[in-house]
């Protein structure tokens, strides 16, 4: 284990893309076993995610693609009768570790889920409470940071006149790109989606996808998505789950039009999932 690693150091393990050149991995999953009483949700995972890059992670429902994804944030710590084995190492950091300190590891692994989930403050506090909190905002420079990350979403020109209202007054699409300029707040180094764009109508999927392309430059970006023509237009590699096993891992082109594994090829045609 490397507890008490800070999570800015430089990772020290690479992949190789199909092109040849050498990828530090921000996130490695080593032999991950999650279980639910006696129920393998994950069976002996072990899978890297390239640093700076946009990884989707497909297979049926049910498959345990957000298991996967709320393990790297530790989302399972209270859930009864829930377990967890195996290792997961963030930026060298090993998120299992007995001295990480998880509200720590959140603030450098952001979380956006299926469903907005805005904080019952205003519409304001939801983006600044959380980097005022770490000491992130210096004293009067909240309004900035809003005003920054709400544009950046493509929500302020919707809520300027009304930052001190409640998030609830908003649409339920608006409140899932408030949370996820809440996450964007903290300046994570790695992004976790899970669905993200489910409910939103396709203009502002785009928006979001143009954004985190953005992104991609400045964080890891790890989102589960049912949507495969999401998938192929989003990712630079893709994870495939099937039953709480990994069956494969490809850069995005190679898996939809050249997968090793069988079931690949059937789940991309349709005949499986």
């Amino acid at each position: 284990m490397v507890a008490g690693a800070g999570f800015l150091s430089a990772s020290t393990s690479t992949a190789a893309p199909e092109n040849g050149t050498a990828t530090a991995t921000a996130v490695s999953v080593s032999d991950l076993t999650v279980r639910l009483i006696q129920r393998k949700l994950l069976d002996g995972i072990s899978v890297g995610f390239g640093e700076k890059r946009i990884t989707a992670i497909v297979g049926p429902t049910g498959c345990g693609k957000t298991t996967l994804l709320r393990s790297v944030n530790r989302m399972h710590d209270h859930t009864l009768n829930m377990s967890v084995d195996g290792s997961i190492v963030v930026n060298g950091m090993d998120v299992y570790g007995r001295d990480v300190n998880v509200r720590d590891l959140r603030r450098h692994v952001g979380m956006l889920f299926q469903r907005a989930n805005p904080f019952p403050q205003s519409i304001e506090d939801n983006i600044s409470i959380a980097p005022r909190a770490h000491g992130m905002i210096a004293r009067g420079g909240d309004s900035r940071v809003v005003e920054q990350r709400l544009t950046e979403v493509g929500l302020w020109d919707a809520v300027k006149d009304r930052l001190h209202a409640s998030p609830f007054t908003l649409s339920g699409g608006q409140q899932q790109l408030l949370c996820l300029a809440r996450a964007l707040a903290l300046e994570p180094d790695v992004l976790l989606l899970d669905e993200p764009t489910s409910a939103l109508d396709p203009a502002t999927t785009e928006h979001i996808e143009d954004l985190l392309r953005s992104l991609r430059s400045t964080m890891t970006i790890l989102i589960v998505t049912h949507n495969l023509g999401q998938a192929m237009r989003l990712s630079e590699d893709v994870v495939f789950l099937m039953a709480g096993k990994l069956v494969e891992t490809a850069p995005t082109d190679k898996f939809f039009h050249a997968a090793e594994d069988e079931r690949s090829r059937q789940y991309v045609s349709g005949r499986i999932g």
